[in-house]
């Protein structure tokens, strides 16, 4: 089998020739590290004097954002197919740089949803991205910001449906990208407001947060059309849902909040014949049974250190939903020894890959997952997923 034979059997619930292994490659620090290129240090034009101006201008246009990303992607893929991994999700976004004298740096980017992004680096001079809070705390600033930004959602859609033509067809002969349109509405709902404000208007302006609501799942219905207008069979969506210790808010009432717009979004992707994975970091047992309801076809992450445990999730859904990752980024593919890699992979094929309906995958990207480690995955994987499945 090839991997797009061997991905599409997994998702069928069926077994393929060896348990597909799919890449969160992401960061530019692991990219550049497997392809042993240079990192270019965003954080450090923008301190210098001369060019701030110059680099702020130049990547708020949207030729210049749209290639940095696409260069970005591309390295994220090419690494991924260095590795020998069967996938790797592929991400777009649209980001401009702003003045910010509240921030160290004093530029941060601001995404077309309204939240703010510190940008820093790492230890081997990449950029590094965080989001650090909304900017839009009242009724009133939302709805200028949507009035204000219509053309650039707008634009954004039309740069999407680009991407990801360019991507699949530049990638399909060599690895399977996995398209992802980024945050969904949960995340795009309370990030720009910050969870506080989210939680009180709620109780106290549930009109204005289901219009906000409505207006995230219409726009991720959009960004599923755009990504379905390359030929991709599976799409990646996702919101975090969960803490370290349990769920961020009560299941039930998430459900009466965001269950019919997660509904439509499964639905809309099953009437263009495509399946939904879903990405969510955190303890989120208590969602697994919402995301059978709400028609995921599969989740993705299943983080070790939120107690999440790849064998204890087969139990509770069956082959009700795809499973993807279990493998942790914060010590495991960090500075683990071989030989304990080896073993987790061992054991996450062992309790979940019988009949199908699991890929090997760590549980998200990090920028201090080590390449030599995540070939050691990949390794592991070949020799242990090998169906029929004796361990």
């Amino acid at each position: 089998m090839d991997f797009r034979e061997r991905f599409l059997t997994a998702f069928n619930h069926e077994e393929p020739d060896r348990v597909p292994i799919m890449g969160l490659i992401i960061d530019p620090t692991t990219s550049n590290l497997i392809l042993d290129k240079k990192p270019q240090d965003l954080a450090k034009l923008l301190r210098k004097p001369i060019l701030k101006g110059i680099v702020k201008t130049a990547m708020n246009k949207s030729s210049v954002w749209y290639n940095f990303f696409l260069k970005q992607i591309r390295d994220c893929l090419d690494s991924s197919i260095k590795l020998g991994f069967d996938a790797n999700w592929a991400i777009y976004t649209k980001m401009m740089v702003q003045k910010d004298p509240s921030t160290k740096l004093g530029m941060v980017f601001h995404d077309l949803n309204g939240r703010v992004w510190d940008i820093g680096t790492d230890k081997f001079g990449n950029p590094l991205i965080g989001y650090t809070r909304g900017l839009l705390k009242t009724e009133e600033e939302w709805d200028d910001w949507i009035n204000q930004k219509e053309p650039l959602f707008e634009k954004f859609l039309k740069n999407m449906e680009n991407f990801y033509k360019t991507i699949v067809d530049e990638y399909s002969s060599k690895i399977y990208p996995i398209c992802y349109p980024g945050s969904g509405p949960f995340e795009n709902s309370w990030q720009p407001m910050g969870f506080s404000t989210f939680a009180k208007y709620t109780i106290k302006k549930p009109k204005f947060i289901k219009k906000v609501i409505d207006f995230y799942g219409d726009f991720y219905i959009k960004c599923f059309e755009a990504i379905c207008k390359s030929k991709v069979e599976i799409v990646l969506g996702g919101d975090d849902l969960g803490f370290k210790t349990g769920p961020l808010m009560n299941p039930e009432r998430f459900d009466k909040l965001f269950g019919e717009i997660y509904t439509r979004l499964a639905e809309f992707l099953h009437s263009k014949g495509k399946k939904l994975v879903w990405h969510t970091c955190g303890q989120i047992y208590e969602f697994l049974p919402y995301f059978v309801k709400w028609g995921f076809d599969g989740i993705i992450t299943m983080e070790p250190t939120a107690g999440m445990d790849v064998g204890k999730v087969r139990e509770i859904v069956g082959h009700d939903l795809v499973l993807i990752g279990n493998l942790d980024v914060s010590q495991l593919l960090v500075n683990g020894t071989k030989e304990e890699i080896r073993n987790e992979v061992k054991s996450c094929i062992k309790k979940a890959a019988k009949g199908g309906g699991y890929v090997l995958s760590a549980c998200h990207s990090h920028p201090d997952v080590d390449p030599e480690r995540l070939k050691w995955m990949v390794e592991a994987g070949r020799e242990f997923g090998e169906y029929p499945i004796n361990i």
